[in-house]
């Protein structure tokens, strides 16, 4: 198409637009509102889905060794801690530690009790907070010392650092606040070292721990790591960061009602994101239908019709989605201190983008069915 010719239907199809304001004002906060729900719901589902997994990919690691039929992070059950030397010793792992998971009670100092759930890191300090307050996360090491995150103060009763709790029925001290470290349960996460761990839960034996942690040697590959590791193991379960990220979120995802309902409502969220694109779309092609039959009687064809439709859906889309994204961005960041954060990755926003600048472009040429159906001698009638 010449670029004159281009130009010359930009310049219609913007004039009708500014025609009627209203209309398109109308239609512009349609889109927006539809761009925000879908892209605040698919938001929420990556929070969710990052929240549940953070803990595996900050900590950093190639391969995670943990008991048969563990489901995800969250509930890991106890091995022996001989797996440790055994991993230590297979050809390719540059590195391994170990680490303790286990849900315990928080006695507040008010005396009131609340579920947690224990992290305990070892040495290496793998899968310990990646972002404290003020305090060096090796507060950790200090004889009964804890870390709890900010956004559990309230929850778990604490003040200030040096407060004395009870997990279990063993004194713990807070001697450090790690910064956004989410939970997905009602639970929040709290640090300690894996031989404090293993003391605060009786479950656990002395020679016992949750998960071991390995580190591939340089021109290994987690997966080639991953299958050495299993060929040495009699027993257990090998996974690679990547499928227990992937397992973890399964099973949050859809092997409970929570993950279910959360997937649900992103779904919904886009569905009615384009069913609410076209139908504004729809009507505002629909009340320009008298401007199209006076184009077709002065000489312009059905063609060109279809272009400048397509062209106000595009511009309206374009304008309704910048707006959607400011306001997207701007409530983003209200709920990074919030326990699950809208999150928009750019791969994900720009599928939102796609598919909705996608459903404009189809509900116009739907619409368009009714400029083929237009007789320019009404012009003339009228």
């Amino acid at each position: 198409m010449p670029v004159d010719k281009f130009c010359r239907m930009l310049s219609i199809a913007i004039k009708m637009l500014l025609h009627n304001k209203t209309r398109s004002i109308s239609t512009i906060v349609g889109i927006t509102f539809a761009f925000f729900l879908s892209s605040a719901q698919v938001g929420l589902m990556v929070g969710w889905c990052n929240t549940c997994t953070a803990i595996i990919r900050h900590a950093n690691v190639d391969v995670w060794v943990m008991a048969d039929h563990t489901p995800a992070f969250d509930y890991g059950t106890p091995i022996p801690r001989q797996r440790l030397y055994q991993v230590r010793s297979v050809p390719g792992v540059a590195w391994a530690e170990s680490m303790f998971m286990g849900w315990m009670f928080w006695r507040r100092p008010d005396g009131r009790v609340t579920n947690i759930e224990l992290v305990g890191v070892d040495d290496g300090l793998v899968g310990a907070p990646w972002k404290m307050a003020d305090q060096a996360v090796n507060v950790i090491f200090d004889p009964d010392s804890v870390i709890i995150d900010t956004l559990y103060q309230g929850q778990l009763g604490v003040e200030r650092l040096g407060e004395e709790v009870e997990i279990g029925d063993r004194r713990a001290v807070v001697h450090g606040f790690s910064k956004d470290v989410r939970t997905l349960t009602a639970a929040p996460f709290v640090f300690t070292s894996v031989d404090a761990g293993v003391k605060y839960d009786l479950r656990y034996r002395a020679d016992e721990i949750t998960y071991v942690l390995a580190r591939c040697e340089s021109g290994v590959t987690p997966e080639q790591l991953r299958d050495a590791i299993s060929a040495e193991l009699h027993s257990g379960q090998v996974l690679t960061s990547t499928e227990f990220v992937w397992k973890t979120i399964r099973y949050w995802m859809l092997e409970t009602g929570l993950g279910i309902t959360v997937i649900t409502t992103a779904v919904l969220g886009l569905v009615i994101g384009t069913v609410i694109i076209g139908q504004t779309l729809y009507s505002i092609t629909n009340d320009h239908l008298p401007n199209y039959a006076t184009l077709l009687a002065i000489g312009f064809g059905r063609g060109q019709l279809v272009c400048i439709v397509l062209i106000q859906a595009i511009v309206l889309g374009v304008i309704g989605i910048v707006i959607g994204s400011t306001i997207l961005g701007r409530v983003s960041a209200l709920s990074q201190t919030t326990p699950i954060p809208i999150e928009t990755r750019p791969d994900v926003l720009g599928g939102i983008v796609i598919v909705l600048l996608g459903s404009c472009v189809v509900a116009s040429l739907l619409s368009v069915r009714s400029i083929f159906r237009i007789d320019p001698v009404s012009v003339f009638r009228n």
